[in-house]
């Protein structure tokens, strides 16, 4: 009896991990289309924001997050911690929340009329359909146009910044 529960739980628990490491969603299109796609955002300024909009820059990092999640949060207030590090990455901040909770995300980390930062409300939800994460914060980082890599749960601003450095 004590086997056959040691065999139930190692079982459960290996479906645990298996579960958790693959969160990818196989029919997402951002795994066939590599460019940066087409997206068209409400930025809390009210004005409109599409992807031909974006800076010429070497980096671009599309992140999907909600104003209310606690990794979100984190994530923001790493960026602002090291921004140093980021001057060359434009940052899109795409959220399909309440305009007035993004709005409040955006100034409680600075985000508004910061040159390499867009923030706005995704209301055809565009880049959710392309993406297609299961968490927030979601993080692709594009080079030259071109996705160089994703990051499912978010990632550690350092490691983002060695990403960057060695790229």
């Amino acid at each position: 009896m004590k086997h056959l529960l040691t065999l139930v739980l190692s079982v459960l628990f290996l479906t645990q991990i298996q579960a958790q490491e693959s969160t990818v969603d196989p029919n997402a299109p951002y795994l066939k289309e590599k460019k940066i796609p087409f997206f068209s955002l409400v930025g809390v300024d009210g004005k409109e924001i599409t992807n031909k909009q974006i800076p010429k820059s070497k980096y671009v990092c599309i992140i999907i997050f909600s104003p209310d999640c606690s990794h979100c949060e984190k994530e923001a207030a790493d960026l602002n911690k090291y921004a140093d590090k980021f001057k060359n990455v434009v940052f899109v901040w795409d959220s399909y929340r309440d305009m007035e909770l993004i709005k409040k995300f955006a100034e409680k980390y600075n985000f508004i009329n910061r040159p390499n930062v867009l923030i706005g409300r995704d209301p055809n939800y565009m880049l959710p359909t392309f993406f297609r994460p299961r968490m927030t914060p979601f993080m692709a980082i594009y080079l030259k146009g071109s996705l160089l890599k994703v990051y499912e749960q978010g990632v550690d601003v350092l490691e983002l910044a060695k990403l960057i450095e060695s790229n």
